[in-house]
C-alpha cells in the first residue's frame, strides 16, 4: 500500500501500477508450475489487454476466421467447408445441416447425398408480421410489371432508395449486409440488375491479396487469400436462352443452370465433384478451401432460394393482386444460374453477360421484339376483364400468350394459366 500513496490522485498512474502489479505476480505464478489464471475484465478491458500483451499471450483475432459468418456452436467448431450459396444467409444454412453426424473439415470432399433439412420448418424462412409492413416498402408497395422487380435489385446494390422513396437496405436471399467486397463489383452488378440479371451472390477474382486486407481478407495475419470470379442469379428466359448459346464462347467458365421444378438443369459441371472458388494459404498449415461450388447442394439451395420468392416477397401482396402475379411469374419461369471462371486470376463473367444481352438483343428484334417495352409492359400481368376495364374503347386485340404461371388445380397436378397479351399500347 506504500507504493500506492503517492500516486493515489492520479488514476492512470493507479491503473499503470495495477498493470505492473498483475503482470509481476502472474509471472511468477507461471514460474511455479500454475499452467492458467482466470481474469476478470469488469467491463474494462484496456487493462487487461495490456496486462496479456507484456505477458505474450494476446493475438489479434483475424477480422473474419473464414469467408463466411462462423456459428458458436461447439459441436461445429471443425466446420470449415461451406458452398457458397448461404454465404449470405449463414443461419439458414446451420439450421439445414444442423442434424449431420460430422461436418466436412479441410476439403468438401465426393458430396453425392448430402442431406439438408426442409427449409419450411425454418422459423426464420417465414414471413413475420411483424416485419410484413417494412419488408413491402423496400420491396415496393406496388409492382406494376417486371422492371419495377429488377429495379428493388438495383437498389439493393446501390443502397439508394426505391420508386416509393424507401432504401433497399437487403432483400430476401440475404441475411446479413452487404459484404465488403461487393464494393469491387457494385458498379458491374448494378447494371447487370437493372437489366434483369438479378444477382443474389457473388465474388470477385481475388490474387494473392493479405487475408488482413478489409474488403477480402479473411484468416490469420500474413497469409494470402485467393478467389475465383463467382456470379449467382435468377433470369427469364430470353436472357437464358441467348446465354446458352453463348457459353460455348468461354470454354473456362463452369454453368449450372435450375427451374423452379429442377426439370432444367443444364450444365458443364461433374455431377459429384466440386469446384473451390476460395483458397488461403497460411504459414504453418495446408492450403485452406473455404468455399465450394457444389452441384449436389446447388439442388437444395435451388429449392429454398425459389420459395423466398413467395415467402417473403409474394405474400406481401394480397392473393391475384398485380404485384402477386409478377412474383409467381418469375418464380414459374425463371431459371437460377451460377457462373464461376476457372481462368483464374482472370475474369470474363462481365463478358459473358454482355455478349448474353447482344445475342437476347439481336435475336428479339428479328422478330420485330423489343427487350425494354417487354420488361416494363404492365398490360402483360392484367386479367382480360382488368384490360378491358382500363382500355376503354381503345382497339384492344387479346390473344393467349406464352406459358405464365403454373397453378395447382384439385387434383394436385400442376397446370399452367396463359395470360392476356395486350397488343395494343393505348390503354
Amino acid at each position: 500500500m506504500h507504493k500506492l500513496l503517492p500516486i493515489k490522485e492520479n488514476d492512470e498512474a493507479v491503473r499503470q501500477f495495477g498493470v505492473d502489479h498483475a503482470v509481476q505476480l502472474i509471472r511468477e505464478l507461471f514460474d511455479n508450475g500454475v499452467v492458467g489464471v482466470h481474469m476478470y475484465t469488469l467491463n474494462r478491458e484496456v487493462a487487461t489487454i495490456e496486462i496479456l500483451k507484456r505477458l505474450g499471450l494476446w493475438q489479434e483475432a483475424p477480422m473474419r476466421p473464414l469467408p463466411w459468418k462462423m456459428t458458436a456452436n461447439h459441436k461445429r467448431r471443425e466446420d470449415d467447408v461451406r458452398p457458397i450459396f448461404w454465404s449470405s444467409r449463414p443461419r439458414s444454412y446451420v439450421y439445414r445441416t444442423q442434424n449431420w453426424d460430422e461436418f466436412p473439415n479441410g476439403r468438401w470432399g465426393n458430396s453425392s447425398s448430402p442431406s439438408f433439412n426442409d427449409i419450411s420448418n425454418y422459423y426464420l424462412f417465414h414471413l413475420k408480421p411483424h416485419a410484413k409492413h417494412e419488408l413491402r416498402r423496400m420491396l415496393c408497395e406496388e409492382l406494376n410489371c417486371e422492371q419495377d422487380v429488377y429495379d428493388v435489385f438495383y437498389c439493393y446494390l446501390t443502397q439508394t432508395a426505391n420508386k416509393d422513396g424507401h432504401k433497399v437496405s437487403h432483400i430476401p436471399w440475404n441475411e446479413e449486409e452487404l459484404a465488403p467486397e461487393t464494393a469491387r463489383l457494385s458498379s458491374e452488378l448494378a447494371i447487370c440488375n437493372k437489366h434483369g440479371v438479378l444477382t443474389i451472390n457473388s465474388q470477385p477474382n481475388v490474387n494473392c491479396e493479405p487475408s488482413t486486407n478489409p474488403e477480402v481478407g479473411w484468416g490469420n495475419p500474413g497469409g494470402f487469400v485467393f478467389q475465383k470470379a463467382y456470379l449467382e442469379f435468377f433470369t427469364c428466359k430470353q436472357n437464358l436462352d441467348a446465354l446458352k448459346s453463348v457459353l460455348p464462347e468461354f470454354p473456362t467458365v463452369n454453368y449450372h443452370i435450375l427451374n423452379y421444378t429442377g426439370e432444367e438443369n443444364y450444365t458443364n459441371c461433374h455431377s459429384l465433384e466440386p469446384i473451390a472458388v476460395t483458397w488461403g494459404v497460411f504459414p504453418g498449415k495446408e492450403i485452406i478451401q473455404p468455399t465450394v461450388v457444389d452441384p449436389i447442394s446447388f439442388k437444395s439451395w435451388k429449392d429454398e432460394a425459389f420459395a423466398l420468392w413467395m415467402e417473403q416477397w409474394g405474400k406481401l401482396y394480397a392473393d391475384g393482386s398485380r404485384s402477386r402475379h409478377i412474383i409467381e411469374y418469375i418464380v414459374h419461369n425463371y431459371s437460377l444460374v451460377n457462373l464461376v471462371d476457372n481462368n483464374f486470376p482472370d475474369n470474363c463473367l462481365w463478358r459473358v453477360l454482355q455478349r448474353m444481352s447482344e445475342v437476347r438483343d439481336q435475336k428479339m428484334a428479328a422478330e420485330g421484339r423489343d427487350w425494354e417495352s417487354e420488361v416494363s409492359d404492365t398490360c402483360k400481368f392484367d386479367t382480360v376483364s382488368q384490360l378491358k376495364d382500363s382500355c376503354q374503347g381503345s382497339a384492344l386485340d387479346l390473344e393467349e400468350g406464352s406459358s405464365w404461371m403454373n397453378e395447382t388445380s384439385g387434383n394436385g397436378a400442376l397446370t399452367t394459366v396463359a395470360p392476356p397479351v395486350c397488343k395494343a399500347r393505348t390503354c
